[in-house]
């Protein structure tokens, strides 16, 4: 049986992010622990609220599913921002390349914002996180969220 389409689309996402100039295979799925600095330029990737535009559809439900990219920088040659607004275009770049993230039962993926730059305080050591929140539309089966 195929996984909830919120994972395949989370997964997708994963997948789709994978391998860019910046941050190479350094991607994680659903953690929050620290990542160590030459691990980094690194992303996380995060399945965020899921909201049925209509529950009162019959067979089939449209949904909304946010999609959390986190961009974790440490660089002390380069300016953190810059960074990170630059994992940001590669990763602009390939979720919107195919709106359906290569998915049949997806309808779109928009990208909803970015946070403000979260700084760190160790001048020495200068790092830097963003998230960057994307959003999915699919549709599912009422009876079987993987169909």
């Amino acid at each position: 049986m195929a996984d909830h389409r919120a994972e395949q689309i989370v997964a997708a996402v994963k997948t789709l992010v994978t391998g860019l100039a910046t941050t190479a295979a350094n991607v994680d799925r659903g953690r929050d622990d620290e990542v160590a600095a030459e691990k980094t330029p690194a992303l996380r990737v995060r399945q965020g609220e899921d909201v049925i535009s209509d529950p009162w559809a019959h067979a089939l439900l449209d949904s909304d599913l946010d999609v959390i990219v986190e961009a974790l920088v440490y660089d002390s040659a380069a300016n953190v921002e810059t960074k990170l607004n630059q994992i940001r275009k590669e990763v602009n770049i390939v979720l919107v390349a195919d709106y359906t993230l290569g998915l049949a039962f997806v309808h779109a993926i928009v990208e909803m914002k970015a946070e403000r730059p979260q700084l760190g305080t160790d001048q020495a050591k200068p790092s830097g996180a963003m998230e960057m929140v994307y959003r999915v539309r699919y549709r599912r089966s009422r009876l079987d969220p993987s169909q």
